[in-house]
């Protein structure tokens, strides 16, 4: 298992960026980057070359680039600019050398694997097929973020979802959240159920950011995958940027450690 620093937690500072990251690498423990974008269009050919530049640098990974594909509208009425996001993304990541494009699959916060409208679950299965094609161009792969209030919240809808869209370049970027409970399940067994597509992962450890299960889940999960996945990426994402970036990465890093060697954490720590 490697620690990767979703850039999330540079959006008060999207101008020290660069600066930033260097800092990061300067702490000697994350070994990727993971790029968040909220307007691809600042991003051109020469930045992010610079960016990946900067990165190999460092030697940072550049796995994954996220963004808001797949939050598509209720209304049904935006595949067209979400299909031109995906082939920009797309773009992006092969400047950047990525591997990973992130997707929320359908309209975070308004729908639920558990009770799906059939209508618009078609809409959404049909858009990610569309996704993963265009990706697929470009050898990229598609990664549906099991984030609550979206088609993949719990572990029986995540296999359903993926089954549904049926390409073979499609899998998971784990997060807990409140999706293990609703699926009946502790950590691990959520894990088990997604393991062969889970491809990346995000927590959210300092400030704490997470559902209070996830003290005893990460407690439970995190030594595994430290011990099973040498070559998996877990992203620290500071969603709220609640701290300055540097601190948000030091101490995340340290109580992701504190975790894998089975040290007491209790929460909210530090926050």
């Amino acid at each position: 298992m490697k620690l990767c620093f979703n850039t999330i937690a540079c959006r008060n500072e999207e101008e020290r960026l660069l600066e930033i990251i260097a800092e990061i690498a300067g702490l000697d423990k994350y070994k990727a980057i993971e790029l968040w974008i909220p307007d691809i269009a600042k991003t051109d050919c020469e930045k992010a070359r610079h960016l990946a530049a900067l990165c190999a640098e460092k030697e940072l990974d550049l796995p994954i680039v996220s963004s808001v594909l797949g939050v598509l509208r209720l209304e049904m009425d935006d595949l067209e600019e979400q299909l031109k996001l995906c082939q920009k993304l797309a773009t992006l990541a092969e400047w950047l050398g990525a591997r990973l494009v992130r997707a929320f699959p359908g309209f975070v916060g308004e729908i639920t694997s558990r009770d799906p409208d059939p209508e618009y679950y078609k809409w959404v299965v049909d858009a990610f097929r569309q996704y993963c094609r265009i990706l697929a161009d470009s050898g990229l792969t598609l990664v549906s973020e099991t984030h609550c209030d979206t088609f993949v919240d719990t572990a029986e809808g995540a296999l359903k979802f993926v089954e549904d869209v049926g390409e073979p370049n499609h899998g998971f970027i784990l997060q807990l959240g409140i999706v293990p409970r609703w699926s009946g399940m502790d950590a691990l067994q959520f894990y088990r159920a997604l393991q062969d597509k889970v491809l990346h992962m995000h927590l959210h450890p300092y400030p704490w950011q997470e559902h209070e299960d996830n003290i005893s889940h990460y407690a439970q999960l995190l030594p595994v995958l430290e011990k099973e996945k040498v070559d998996f990426y877990v992203s620290v994402e500071n969603c709220k940027a609640l701290v300055p970036p540097l601190e948000a990465a030091r101490w995340s890093a340290e109580i992701i450690r504190r975790f894998v060697a089975g040290e007491k954490v209790s929460a909210p720590e530090n926050s």
